[in-house]
C-alpha cells in the first residue's frame, strides 16, 4: 500500500488540532466557508499560496494564544 503523502491541508488540520481550535473557529476569523476549509484539510480542495498562509496564520495565533493562556494559569 503506497504511503499518504502529506499535503498542505492535512499539515493544516493537525496544526489547528494542536492549537485545541475547530473548524468552526478558523473558519470564521479567515472568513471563509467551513465546507470549503474542511475540504482542504481533507486534500479534496485546491487552495491558493494565499489561503493557506492566512489560514496557518490564524492557527499560529491560536497556538500562541493557548501557551499565554497555559503559562498564566501556571
Amino acid at each position: 500500500m503506497p504511503e499518504q503523502q502529506e499535503t498542505p491541508g492535512l499539515a493544516l488540520r493537525s496544526l489547528r488540532q494542536t492549537a485545541g481550535m475547530t473548524l468552526q473557529e478558523v473558519a470564521d476569523a479567515a472568513g471563509t466557508d467551513i465546507s470549503y476549509l474542511s475540504k482542504v484539510e481533507r486534500g479534496k480542495g485546491f487552495p491558493t499560496i494565499g489561503y493557506i498562509a492566512r489560514i496557518a496564520r490564524i492557527i499560529a495565533d491560536g497556538i500562541i494564544a493557548a501557551e499565554r493562556t497555559e503559562r498564566a494559569a501556571a
